[in-house]
């Protein structure tokens, strides 16, 4: 994918963004950095999570950037753990096969983010494997990425093969998830238009669990607790797989997705030794019919990650979630500051509505 001029917001040598802006979590790293590699803007963070208990770059950071170092043969300052500031000085984005590993429980779907946003504007197809935490917590799984996000973004015109080769739990990690993509061709991406959900066509889940907990039975409970939940709530058949697998960390999950006819919502929980399996399901449950009450057609995780995309589409793109998150805030501030765009939010019955116009940035 080609982004024109026009869409790029014009401005004097490298962007400076202040890390501590807003949710000022490690999200600004991961998009700035992306964008970066994909507009050729140079780009400068500092106070990287200066507001986190343990600041600066976590090892899910450093393999996301080194990562996109790589693709786009990019220049930048020591990427270690600990690091507050980040310089992201990138080249040209090419084709290359990436086998990266955070080393730990650090989460996939983190590191995939960046490397996603900036392989849009690949010439060609790209693969990459990625060792680390495919669930993990305060992270979106990669069960989530696959049936989630990756389902707008192909109704955009990118398009993302994703496959959970082993699952890796919190602390040990260990999961491995390949990703292969073909890019988008032409100039820029298919718009949305996802003002207000319509009927529940569907719903759908994977319950998960290490094999050392089947005696126990962790994933059938779960799937059986799901099912129930929402079928009655849904008044549809609910369609829950179900799966053991060998991990180094003992662990369990849950992860549910209702669809209609143009969208997709989902919702995780993650079992823990304190909780029944049941608890676990009917977490992941609530959370997921909270977006469905609203109508709203993006549930609040995937909320801050589509933005960027929404920024990247050929006209005015519309969204709906059931409430405006630090995470999106903070995201529409840092695209801001890369591309020529203008993002407006508003409150509408149960949900915000958000609209990304192009050419309107101040």
């Amino acid at each position: 994918m080609y982004v024109p001029p026009e869409r790029l917001r014009i401005g004097d040598g490298r962007v400076e963004l202040d890390g501590s802006y807003g949710e000022g979590g490690g999200q600004i790293v991961r998009t700035a950095c992306a964008l970066s590699a994909l507009t050729g803007v140079s780009c400068r963070i500092s106070h990287v999570r200066a507001r986190r208990n343990r600041p600066g770059l976590r090892a899910q950071h450093c393999t996301a950037l080194k990562g996109l170092a790589r693709l786009c043969d990019a220049k930048t300052s020591p990427l270690k753990v600990g690091a507050t500031e980040v310089i992201f000085s990138p080249g040209t984005l090419r084709p290359l096969e990436l086998e990266l590993d955070t080393g730990t429980a650090g989460s996939i779907g983190l590191v995939l983010q960046s490397l996603l946003l900036s392989g849009i504007g690949l010439p060609g197809p790209w693969k990459a494997l990625v060792r680390g935490g495919t669930d993990v917590p305060s992270a979106p799984s990669c069960d989530y990425l696959k049936n989630v996000k990756l389902v707008l973004l192909a109704q955009m015109g990118y398009r993302v093969d994703l496959r959970v080769v082993r699952r890796g739990y919190f602390p040990k990690g260990g999961g491995i998830v390949q990703v292969e993509i073909e890019p988008p061709q032409g100039e820029l991406l298919e718009a949305l238009h996802l003002p207000v959900a319509t009927d529940t066509t569907g719903s759908y889940g994977v319950s998960h669990a290490s094999s050392g907990l089947s005696e126990g039975k962790v994933a059938e409970r779960q799937r059986r607790q799901a099912t129930k939940g929402l079928t009655d709530f849904l008044h549809i058949p609910s369609k829950i797989r179900m799966e053991y697998g060998p991990t180094d960390s003992m662990g369990s999950g849950l992860m549910v997705w209702a669809t209609t006819d143009d969208s997709v919502v989902g919702a995780c929980a993650l079992g823990t030794s304190k909780q029944p399996p049941e608890q676990v399901a009917d977490q992941a449950v609530e959370m997921l019919l909270r977006t469905y009450h609203t109508r709203a057609t993006i549930d609040p995780w995937l909320g801050d990650q589509i933005l960027p995309y929404m920024a990247l589409s050929r006209a005015p793109s519309v969204i709906s979630v059931p409430y405006l998150t630090r995470h999106m805030q903070t995201n529409m501030w840092v695209i801001q500051r890369f591309l020529n765009v203008r993002f407006f939010c508003e409150e509408e019955d149960q949900r915000i509505r958000i609209e990304c116009v192009p050419g309107s940035s101040s």
